[in-house]
């Protein structure tokens, strides 16, 4: 399930959370999952074409003081989109959605920020009536 992408590195900043990803198109690196000191990996499976909560194995996560920020590579069928949305809360009541929709393997980053809350959801492409696995791994760095 490896997937040859370039290194496009696109940056959202919204209340200071980020996103970042790496964009599939030609070939010039591949994502493996394998190499990225990855501290904590879940392989689950969704339903196909319908949004589910808690694809990162967690139904909501709240952050202390300490700002961290999240690094996930995710493994999926090449042939398959996991359009991924953080919905993050904010300290001061603010909120932000960060959406990743490109399809195959990627690595994106975000940052929710001291004292936060959020939840990601997840909804898989494919053929009706069907579960697809996929594997999430994780990494927090400290902002």
């Amino acid at each position: 399930m490896k997937r040859t992408i370039p290194v496009l590195a696109v940056a959202a900043g919204v209340l200071g959370a980020t996103l970042t990803g790496v964009s599939p198109a030609s070939a010039a690196a591949a994502v493996d999952c394998s190499t990225g000191g990855y501290t904590r990996v879940l392989t689950s499976y969704v339903p196909t074409n319908v949004q589910r909560p808690a694809v990162d194995g967690r139904s909501y996560n709240i952050s202390g003081p300490v700002a961290y920020t999240y690094e996930v590579c995710l493994d999926i069928p090449d042939t398959s989109t996991f359009t991924i949305e953080a919905r993050i809360r904010y300290a001061d009541g603010s909120t932000s959605v960060f959406v990743d929709d490109r399809p195959g393997d990627k690595v994106f980053r975000y940052s929710p920020g001291a004292y936060g809350f959020w939840q990601v959801y997840g909804t898989m492409t494919g053929p009706g009536s069907t579960y697809i696995y996929y594997t999430w791994n994780e990494k927090q760095i400290p902002a």
